[in-house]
């Protein structure tokens, strides 16, 4: 009896209607048994016009978080993704160099606060 081969189903990319570009300063999720979740978002600052100390002077009035995507998964997927993203920040480091994750301020030796939040 001979046996038969396998063959590997092809695939085809489709992107949905929904699909968008998104840029994003931040994330924050977490991981479960019961699935895993990351929220990624972006902040913006809005500036505000004051007539002190000069007329016309710019501060800033706030800074707004836009929350732009949530993305559910599994475990399983969320440990992928991870090892994917390390993977490639590995080879971006051999590349160009190390990747700063937290900027300091010159001669200041206190971190500053992460943007990703568990």
């Amino acid at each position: 009896m001979a046996s038969k081969v396998m063959v590997a189903p092809q695939f085809e990319d489709s992107k949905s209607e929904q699909y968008r570009y998104v840029f994003v300063t931040g994330v924050f999720g977490g991981i479960s048994p019961r699935g895993a979740g990351i929220i990624f978002y972006l902040d913006r600052t809005e500036p505000e016009t004051v007539n002190t100390p000069h007329p016309g002077t710019v501060k800033l009035k706030k800074i707004v978080r836009e929350l732009q995507v949530e993305v559910r998964m599994t475990p399983f997927e969320f440990k992928e993704i991870a090892e994917w993203m390390t993977k490639h920040v590995d080879k971006y480091e051999k590349d160009f160099g190390p990747v700063s994750i937290q900027p300091q301020k010159k001669g200041s030796k206190k971190k500053a606060p992460s943007r990703f939040y568990a």
